[in-house]
């Protein structure tokens, strides 16, 4: 009996050894990652020249992705407050520009923009997101107009659909709609060879009724341990490439290719009925990704180079795309995924976000169809 409790007393104190051990090896390594950040490549980028706000934007950056759930579009950014980023109670980012004078006597226009991370503004400060410079340039044409960004990083179409509908629900009514996608819904279909699904659809479909299921939660457990340093750190020692390449035949790449588009279109139809009801104008804009600009710059060419492995998939998809616009009521189409064809400056800080002088080139363009589409209404006997 003596014998037995010695050994049971070994046991314990090599349990108690190990979890000692392995307890200080995890500290250890959250030290070593706390002092050997590892440096985001995009602070390099050529546009970023001389710039004395990056560091502090990318330190707001990475502070602010933190993701809370929200049902049936999946998440969105918890509020934050910064100094070139904050996003308010209802998790959209700030839109920020100046109203034009006697703002008050005039009727106030609202617009609604969607889009996925570039629609957000990741690179570019709360003055510079597409929606921001939209807003200063159509003030400073005399508009009075409030833009709401419900831009979200990962967002593919289907999701910004979703978001409207829960917009609309609640009596929260635009008076345009404005959708800038095409990345996102490319890669989605790349990743997971189906179209029409939000990216990372494999998580959620894992971790589906995971307490239910012993084998499941035990898989779940066993994701959640790369959560520690020690895992990351062995993850990263161990894997050197991280590129997700996935292998089509051409016939599949153009079947997933057309499957996109008709995805997309069918994105178009719903918007398009939800317009004819609520009486709101809708502009649709497929958007650029590095692959479509000739003249890259250094920099430019190595983020396209980190991923060639999608470059031919972009392209089948967006040959596949409609070229020419389209205008059928209160629907607007325009494939601007050539707006940096023949762009000299630096625009990419990654192969499909953009610089502030970026979303300059996007904003412009959006403000002539915006404007059009504004006289138009104006010369119009009121509907609504």
């Amino acid at each position: 009996m003596r014998n037995f409790f010695y050994r049971l007393r070994e046991v314990w104190s090599i349990i108690g050894i190990t979890l000692l051990l392995l307890i200080f090896v995890e500290v250890f390594f959250k030290f070593y990652y706390a002092f050997n950040k590892n440096e985001d490549s995009r602070l390099n980028a050529d546009c970023y020249k001389n710039a004395s706000w990056v560091n502090d934007y990318y330190k707001e950056f990475n502070e602010c992705n933190v993701e809370q759930w929200k049902s049936y579009v999946y998440w969105r950014r918890k509020s934050f407050a910064g100094k070139y980023i904050n996003i308010d109670s209802n998790q959209r980012r700030k839109t920020v520009f100046e109203k034009p004078e006697n703002y008050s006597e005039k009727q106030e226009y609202r617009i609604f923009m969607f889009g996925g991370s570039t629609m957000w503004g990741t690179g570019v400060r709360d003055k510079q997101t597409i929606a921001s410079q939209l807003g200063r340039l159509l003030s400073e044409n005399g508009h009075n107009v409030d833009i709401v960004n419900f831009g979200e990083s990962g967002y593919v179409s289907t999701q910004e659909v979703i978001e409207l509908s829960l917009q609309l629900q609640q009596g929260n009514i635009p008076d345009m709609v404005i959708f800038y996608d095409g990345v996102n819904d490319i890669f989605s279909t790349y990743q997971q060879g189906g179209a029409g699904i939000p990216q990372n659809e494999f998580n959620r479909k894992d971790e589906f009724n995971a307490l239910r299921s012993k084998k499941k939660s035990i898989m779940v457990f066993l994701k959640s341990l790369k959560s520690l340093t020690t895992i990351r750190f062995i993850t990263e020692f161990t894997q050197s490439d991280k590129t997700p390449i996935v292998s089509y035949t051409d016939s599949e790449a153009g079947f997933l290719a057309q499957n996109t588009i008709d995805r997309y279109n069918e994105n178009i139809r719903i918007v398009y009925a939800l317009a004819e009801e609520y009486g709101f104008d809708i502009v649709f804009y497929w958007q650029p990704a590095i692959f479509s600009k000739t003249n890259l710059s250094d920099y430019e060419k190595q983020e396209a180079e980190k991923v060639d492995y999608i470059e031919s998939f972009v392209k089948a998809v967006n040959g596949k795309m409609i070229k020419q616009e389209v205008h059928i009521g209160p629907l607007n189409f325009y494939d601007i995924s050539d707006i940096f064809l023949h762009e000299n400056k630096a625009v990419f800080i990654d192969y499909c976000h953009i610089s502030e002088y970026g979303n300059s080139v996007i904003a412009k363009r959006m403000e002539k169809d915006v404007i059009s589409i504004i006289n138009n209404n104006a010369t119009k006997t009121p509907s609504r």
